[in-house]
């Protein structure tokens, strides 16, 4: 390029010097044109270098842009990648920079908010505003250790504009400034709204029972071990109240098992009415509850196991046919009938076989005359610790 550049300004002076000569030879100028041809020609040369060295740097320049374009070419490509795969991942990303103010999220934020980034954009503090009240103050905490530069993990719920209230985990790790100070915070939310719903009904298949939802055996344990530890610190009465249906049987073998069903579930609303709100009622059997009660005196609970066997006593429609049924309750207080969990589900038990073996629909508070006395029927204690001793084995 350079050679080339030099040959054709070298052949422009050649055709102007030989027509300055050709005009002026005539008129004797030999040495004015000779000198002038001979500036010429070193302009020509200075021209001829000028123009091969701006056509060498705009070649270096054409492939620096091509190199550079390549390179923005193979960046974009790169930036869509990352955007990708952080679109892949579960959950929203985010990078909140504190300096600035901003927040980015990637797009599963849609999906768990019911925004766009756009609009966190705009509104840096959107996400906190769908907070459900209850976690507000637990998820602010949170936020207050981020700031001072500690890694957090919080797990809290949010009301989506449509779809309703949503369990969410954030995880997040600050970025700190050489000084220490909090610039960024990157982190990771995740919609576990699905694990908290089968957690809840993994809980409820293990704590309730299946036929009328009420807690079942294991269930019960615990709340008594509870309520009587609340009953010797607070040292108030504590009381439990075993009920038996009586002819259950008859009506399940003559009826059917749905129709069995069907009358174990009003069975459970009845006692409901009879009983107090706070008062738990448990089906630890087939046709048998517990009843537990804290804070009463033997006139309250005599009351409310008399309003038991009124309601439970009333007809039932069934299948467009009256049914009626009894129960027997046997019942035993703390501190007076025992002090311990084993010994007042012995003595309910007992008291509910007397009121069983004495006419039926009726009740027995525990006295201590019965533990003299013999019952075929083996009793809810065994059964009780049999149960629960499963219950532990099979727990997870």
């Amino acid at each position: 390029m350079r050679q080339k550049g030099k040959l054709m300004v070298g052949l422009i002076i050649i055709i102007l010097v030989s027509n300055i000569v050709y005009t002026y030879i005539s008129v004797g100028l030999e040495l004015f044109v000779g000198l002038l041809s001979l500036l010429i020609g070193l302009l020509a040369l200075w021209l001829g270098k000028q123009y091969d060295d701006i056509s060498l740097q705009h070649q270096k320049l054409k492939i620096t842009n091509e190199k550079v374009a390549e390179k923005l070419l193979l960046m974009n490509q790169k930036n869509k990648d990352y955007e990708l795969l952080l679109n892949s991942l579960e959950g929203a990303i985010f990078s909140l920079d504190v300096r600035n103010n901003k927040i980015y999220f990637t797009k599963g934020a849609e999906l768990i908010y019911g925004y766009s980034d756009k609009a966190f954009s705009q509104n840096i503090n959107l996400w906190k505003e769908l907070i459900h009240s209850d976690d507000y103050e637990k998820v602010e905490k949170y936020e207050k250790q981020l700031l001072q530069g500690n890694s957090s993990q919080v797990k809290f719920r949010i009301n989506h504009p449509e779809t309703g209230e949503k369990w969410l985990v954030k995880r997040a790790n600050p970025l700190k400034s050489s000084d220490g100070t909090v610039i960024k915070v990157h982190g990771q939310i995740i919609d576990i709204t699905k694990q908290i719903k089968l957690e809840n009904e993994l809980k409820q298949l293990a704590y309730h029972d299946e036929l009328t939802d009420l807690p079942n055996r294991k269930s019960l344990d615990r709340h008594i071990e509870k309520a009587l530890a609340r009953s010797k610190r607070h040292n108030h009465n504590f009381t439990l109240m075993f009920i038996d249906l009586d002819d259950f049987k008859n009506v399940n073998d003559s009826m059917g098992h749905e129709a069995g069903d069907f009358l174990l579930k009003e069975v459970v609303i009845r006692i409901k009415q009879s009983i107090r709100e706070e008062d738990l009622i448990s089906r630890i059997g087939g046709d048998e509850f517990i009843v537990v009660l804290e804070e009463t005196n033997l006139e309250e609970i005599e009351g409310i196991a008399e309003r038991i066997l009124e309601n439970i006593s009333l007809p039932y429609l069934i299948n467009e046919q009256e049914v009626t049924i009894s129960l027997s309750i046997g019942i035993s207080m703390f501190p007076d009938d025992g002090e311990t969990k084993e010994t007042l589900i012995d003595h309910a038990d007992k008291a509910m076989y007397f009121a069983k073996n004495n006419g039926k629909n009726n009740f027995k508070i525990y006295t201590s005359d019965l533990n003299d006395m013999e019952f075929k029927k083996v009793g809810h204690l065994e059964k009780w610790v049999e149960a629960i001793q499963n219950s532990k084995i099979f727990s997870w």
